[in-house]
């Protein structure tokens, strides 16, 4: 299997969390500079991913090879994460949160499971009335197809929406999700090196 993430890459994260001083600062604007170590994790799994889906419309890897990465992805990055403290266990979970929204993405995009003519905000809206009524499938999937939306390179604009949605919901953490692809996928990606390693 290609493998594009490794758990010795997502240990990495885990032990640089542990060493850091990141505490909740609820009088603060953003994470702070030891906070920053979350967003470069996420960040760090979202490229990854666009790597997977990216190779996959170069026609480099198959659509099973893109799907069993991104499995084995999952299997890795949304795996408990043994504690630490009441503040670093929140945001951990958090960036998890973020990322199951990005892994639906990846998993529509491959399975081509959405209607390039939709709109990203109005699925994100519809997550949201989903979410209220307590649907968590329905605004898992409409999650989903809106990354996938933005992995097929549409543009997404979150502050039209982020206004709109409750912010201690699913729908916002998978907002900040969407919007960590959409500013990798801006950053530009370099498909010319290798997945970390090739199994039997």
């Amino acid at each position: 299997m290609l493998t594009f993430y490794s758990q010795e890459r997502w240990n990495n994260w885990i032990n640089q969390v542990k060493e850091s001083k990141f505490k909740i600062d609820p009088n603060a604007e953003g994470l702070g500079r030891e906070g920053i170590v979350f967003l470069d994790m996420e960040e760090d799994v979202i490229l990854a991913l666009c790597k997977v889906t990216g190779k996959l419309q170069l026609g480099t890897i198959t659509k099973e090879e893109a799907a069993n990465s991104i499995q084995g992805m999952k299997e890795i990055v949304l795996a408990k994460v043994e504690p630490m403290d009441d503040d670093k266990d929140i945001m951990i979970e958090s960036v998890q949160s973020a990322l199951v929204g990005a892994f639906a993405a990846a998993e529509c995009f491959v399975a081509g499971d959405y209607d390039p003519k939709q709109k990203i905000e109005d699925l994100v809206m519809e997550a949201a009335k989903a979410e209220e009524a307590g649907d968590m499938d329905k605004a898992f999937e409409l999650m989903g197809k809106a990354g996938a939306l933005i992995l097929a390179g549409k543009k997404f604009d979150s502050d039209k929406v982020y206004e709109k949605i409750p912010p201690e919901s699913f729908v916002a953490e998978g907002v900040d999700g969407l919007d960590t692809i959409a500013a990798v996928l801006a950053g530009g990606i370099d498909y010319t090196d290798e997945p970390d390693e090739e199994e039997e």
